[in-house]
């Protein structure tokens, strides 16, 4: 085989090569899912939302915690406050279920950020359209994370390509 058609080979197996979007997305994940679930911010960077403080009754069986009552004279909020998961905005972290499942998800040939479990991305799409925000989206530094990684794992496979022609010529 000659040397070039043995670099256009390595050059369709690094482009087809699912490690270097896997690398980009995990990458990203590190910084998408704390975005969501820690710092409670929208794909706009701007917060979610805040838990509402008219009264609610709250089931025992219902609550992330047992708090020992039901009525919540400052609403949802007070709740949140009681289970000692009130940073003053929304995270979406009541029982910490759909934090633990988000993340990357497979379908066929193609990657994606997600849920395994229905019901957590039944929330989730409750979530975008209870408070109007565009959460799960990729920011645009999101964006720039995913492209960057992605460009500098590529640009390491064709580099090695590219040494191995040279010291080959």
């Amino acid at each position: 085989m000659n040397e070039f058609t043995n670099i256009q080979r390595r050059i369709d197996q690094a482009v087809k090569s699912d490690k270097s979007l896997r690398t980009a997305l995990t990458t990203t994940l590190a910084v998408h899912k704390p975005r969501i679930f820690d710092k409670g911010l929208d794909a706009n960077g701007s917060k979610i939302g805040s838990y509402s403080t008219k009264p609610i009754s709250i089931a025992k069986s219902k609550q992330a915690r047992n708090t020992g009552k039901t009525y919540f004279a400052g609403g949802y909020s007070a709740y949140k406050s009681a289970v000692g998961k009130n940073p003053g905005y929304v995270n979406l972290r009541n029982t910490d279920q759909m934090m633990m499942d988000y993340g990357i998800v497979q379908s066929g040939s193609s990657y994606g950020f997600g849920f395994q479990n229905d019901d957590n991305h039944d929330k989730s799409q409750w979530m975008e359209e209870k408070y109007g925000k565009d959460i799960f989206s990729l920011s645009e530094k999101e964006i720039d994370v995913l492209a960057d990684v992605l460009i500098a794992e590529l640009d390491k496979q064709l580099s090695g390509i590219a040494t191995v022609s040279k010291s080959a010529a």
